[in-house]
């Protein structure tokens, strides 16, 4: 087994807006014990995050606006790709930062995870580390009042 990545995988080379705290994650996976314990662990380090389906997200994003959005790729009823082109159409998600939170490989979907406007990856396999590198990268806090 390979370490984890000391650099995530960025996609993108757009700057991304300072957030102001909390920073607002929504994680989207079919799998709800996955989705929980990835909440878990935002929260315990003052994310501010919340759990969807592919169906649920779309609902929760007409009434709260995340600052980035971690999503499965490999789901039953509307996969990553498909729900990225989605939210992509959405005028207020367009800048948000999606990143593909995959237990696929990274050379299996960078093609289609840049075509749809996906800004990162992060394997599954890869400790909470490495997403709260990504996670503060792609919303950087503002800095005071």
């Amino acid at each position: 087994m390979s370490a984890a990545p000391s650099t995530p995988s960025l996609w993108t080379t757009r700057a991304f807006a300072p957030v102001t705290p909390p920073v607002c994650v929504l994680i989207v996976d079919d799998d709800g014990d996955v989705a929980d314990a990835m909440q878990a662990v935002l929260e315990t380090e003052e994310f501010e995050a919340r759990t969807a389906d592919s169906t649920t997200s779309l609902r929760l994003i007409s009434v709260w606006i995340p600052h980035v959005v971690v999503l499965d790729i490999e789901m039953p009823i509307q996969n990553g790709f498909d729900l990225t082109r989605t939210m992509r159409q959405i005028a207020h998600m367009r800048l948000v930062p999606i990143i593909a939170h995959s237990s696929l490989p990274e050379e299996d979907v960078v093609a289609e995870g840049m075509a749809v406007d996906m800004d990162a990856y992060c394997s599954k396999s890869h400790p909470p580390t490495v997403l709260l590198t990504l996670l503060h990268h792609v919303a950087p806090l503002a800095l005071g009042p």
